[in-house]
């Protein structure tokens, strides 16, 4: 949990270092996200904070003893919001736009559906299909972002384009955690040790993401294009 949260806390300290040549460009939204992140995660630590206090008891016999709702409302569903968001005023292309804006739609039907029929399981766990539909909304953001950019003469500067960066950063860790953590760690509930194998895959690969934001952030400038 403590090195998780240490890369998170880089990449956050690193975009705000660096919001100042961004401050005119959308990456500075993406910059405020990286520390809404590490806000997150932190207070999704709320139960250790507690312990730590002594005062576990005070939602010991409560719904709030886990943080899986906590987590499925700011990660699965809050990043998958502000990634289609982003992308949305990154892309060009209104067709483009459209079936990332509708397939957020969906995803927040499915989701808020899901909770609402099994609301208990909102607290003892997170839900397949709202992770499956968050990696879907993520890959699908990249996708489109590096598809557009194929088809317009900035892949001739592509190097220089921060975005192609994060947008390769994000699709090499979904590729990562995707097969490993849902097909080869499929029993982590049951099994204690694909369990310990699923974490140790999110963390590298959490690693890997949150130090390589880090790197684009300090080695790439905005382009003049992406100003608001």
């Amino acid at each position: 949990m403590y090195v998780n949260l240490a890369v998170i806390l880089i990449a956050a300290v690193t975009g705000l270092l660096s919001l100042h040549k961004f401050k005119q460009s959308p990456v500075s939204y993406f910059i405020y996200f990286l520390l809404y992140v590490f806000i997150t995660h932190v207070l999704g630590s709320y139960a250790r904070i507690l312990n730590y206090f002594n005062s576990y008891h005070i939602i010991e016999n409560t719904v709030f003893r886990f943080n899986f709702w906590w987590f499925t409302l700011t990660w699965y569903i809050g990043s998958a919001m502000f990634f289609a968001w982003y992308y949305k005023k990154l892309l060009k292309n209104n067709f483009l736009k459209n079936i990332l804006q509708y397939a957020l739609y969906v995803f927040l039907a499915v989701s808020i559906g899901s909770i609402a029929l099994n609301f208990q399981h909102f607290f003892d766990g997170t839900f397949k299909l709202i992770r499956i539909g968050n990696m879907s909304i993520i890959m699908l953001s990249a996708v489109f972002y590096i598809y557009e950019l194929l088809h317009t003469e900035k892949i001739l500067e592509f190097y220089k384009d921060i975005h192609f960066y994060i947008s390769g950063i994000l699709l090499i860790w979904l590729l990562l955690t995707i097969p490993l953590v849902h097909f080869v760690c499929g029993n982590a509930a049951t099994d204690p040790n694909q369990a310990e194998l699923k974490w140790l895959i999110m963390l590298y690969a959490n690693i890997f993401m949150y130090l390589s934001f880090s790197l684009a952030l300090i080695l790439l400038k905005p382009n003049n294009d992406q100003a608001y």
